[in-house]
């Protein structure tokens, strides 16, 4: 009897020990999914990702953090309906994961699913007060749904805690027409357009109707047109940008592309653009003029951006490439003029003015620099022209 029960333990603790290994052993490739989820993640492969992931929960299905990220890898996927599953299962185990409610809101706001967002945007709110991206949401979502008047006292909050968010401004601007509050209304797409990128076309049209509902028809044409010169900007860049990506060596296309940012005033996006068409039209052997239009209208970009240390090369290259054009010479001039060479700068400028003497701009140019030095004769002499120049220039257009 005694030799049955020892018998009994030693294959008791055998199956305990086996049972631990076995979990051990799951619990360790629960782990190994998770790593390759994450490194999948870090590279930007979003298929490997959810596969990562999905393997993991297989195993321990009751992680709220990866499912969270699953969720998120489905939404930048855009298969919201399987991240909303995923997000739900996330909040059955933790739900009051502010990120989860707010992951939860967006996907239904891109589902346009608009009173489905609202109560986890609520419940962020709740959990926490100064959750500027919920408020901005909800603020959204109460526009979608036309409850304006909550829409206001959202995005107010919304306001007060990103005062610089142009879209903000857009949305109550939206909201405040829609109650014919025009005057709020006008108030709030200016603003939108002060803070906003220079291609944002959509508080034009608002402000556009709004004028016209005041009666004020002139100012109302005036934004429609700049709303439908920046929509007819975008589906440039669209078609452009398309272009290059069918024919990366599309030297009219990267033109275009280039052409449309600098009049967005897009200009850190530009430069890699015009040193795409500078790479693309040396080897095809692009006339000169079109490359020195690269060379200064990529001169032209780093000024905007106050580098003028890497706009002299280029500048300097545009104007040997081509000599006769004043235009360049005056880039030229403004990068010596930038650096604090002024007498380069007064050589340069004084150049534009013998190739186009009827440019007031050039005179403005060489008034400033010529006060700055303690000129104040020709100084004033070129501002005289400055200001000659200007009104002719006005009476022609």
């Amino acid at each position: 009897m005694r030799n049955c029960l020892v018998v009994t333990i030693i294959l008791l603790l055998s199956l305990s020990t086996s049972e631990l290994a076995a979990e051990n052993d799951d619990h360790a490739e629960f782990v190994k999914q998770v790593e390759q989820g994450f490194l999948y993640l870090f590279k930007g492969d979003n298929k490997s990702t959810i596969a990562a992931f999905e393997s993991a929960l297989a195993i321990e299905p009751n992680h709220y953090e990866i499912l969270h990220y699953l969720g998120m890898s489905y939404a930048s996927d855009s298969s919201w309906n399987k991240a909303v599953e995923v997000y739900r299962r996330s909040l059955d185990l933790n739900r009051d994961n502010i990120e989860v409610l707010y992951s939860l809101a967006i996907v239904y706001f891109k589902l346009n699913q608009w009173e489905d967002a609202v109560e986890p945007l609520k419940s962020v709110i709740s959990l926490s007060t100064q959750h500027a991206r919920a408020h901005e949401v909800l603020g959204k979502v109460y526009v979608k749904l036309r409850q304006f008047t909550e829409a206001v006292n959202v995005l107010n909050k919304a306001i007060e805690l990103k005062p610089n968010a142009a879209g903000n401004y857009y949305e109550l601007g939206n909201a405040y027409l829609n109650l014919k509050s025009y005057p709020l209304a006008i108030e709030n797409y200016k603003k939108a357009i002060q803070y906003g990128p220079p291609d944002f076309a959509d508080p034009h049209f608002g402000l556009g109707t709004a004028y016209q509902r005041i009666g004020n028809r002139t100012k109302s044409k005036e934004e429609m047109q700049i709303y439908q010169r920046l929509q007819k900007e975008a589906a440039e860049f669209e078609r452009f940008t398309r272009q290059t990506r069918v024919d990366p060596n599309n030297l009219e296309a990267w033109t275009g592309l280039a052409r449309v940012l600098m009049r967005q005033k897009k200009y850190k996006r530009v430069i890699p653009v015009f040193q795409k068409c500078l790479e693309i039209g040396k080897t095809q052997n692009a006339p000169t003029g079109a490359i020195a239009s690269y060379y200064h209208g990529l001169s032209q970009a780093f000024i905007n951006i106050q580098y003028p240390k890497l706009a002299l090369e280029p500048a300097q290259k545009a104007v040997q490439l081509l000599p006769s054009q004043h235009q360049f010479y005056n880039t030229l001039g403004s990068v010596y003029a930038m650096l604090g060479d002024v007498q380069r700068a007064i050589v340069i400028f004084r150049k534009a003015v013998e190739l186009n003497q009827e440019q007031p701009y050039y005179h403005l140019n060489l008034s400033k620099l010529y006060k700055s030095i303690g000129n104040h004769k020709l100084g004033n002499e070129h501002y005289q022209a400055y200001e000659h120049y200007l009104s002719q220039q006005k009476k022609t257009q």
